[in-house]
């Protein structure tokens, strides 16, 4: 591969995701406050918000065919998602997803090969 398509690439993956209709996503400002419901005691908006990422995740696996969730728990898809809303706290849920799903990926080095059958 050309030096220069490598670094097309590398750069497509770091751009942020274009807009698209994610129904339901919830944003990350919503996401970090559903969480801090959760330690104290109050689960409900949390565990709509984590079924919502989950099934998200879930969603891109089932459409692209790379099971890049296989052997991760969804306790560290949380914190991933914690991580990022707080580095972006400006984006919703759907892009958080997309990004922890190009992490994910990319640690697995899953790359447009699919797993599913």
């Amino acid at each position: 591969m050309p030096t220069w398509l490598a670094g097309v690439c590398l750069l497509a993956l770091s751009l942020p995701v274009a807009a698209v209709d994610s129904r339901g996503a919830r944003s990350c400002n919503d996401w970090q406050q559903h969480r801090q419901e959760a330690i104290e005691g109050h689960t409900l908006n949390a565990d709509f918000s984590q079924t919502w990422l989950v099934g998200y995740l879930s969603g891109l696996v089932a459409g692209s065919g790379m099971d890049f969730l296989v052997g991760t728990k969804n306790p560290v898809l949380y914190s991933m998602a914690d991580e990022l809303c707080r580095k972006h706290p400006e984006v919703d849920l759907a892009f958080i997803g997309t990004a922890i799903a190009r992490d994910l990926m990319q640690e697995k080095r899953i790359v447009n090969v699919p797993t599913l059958p």
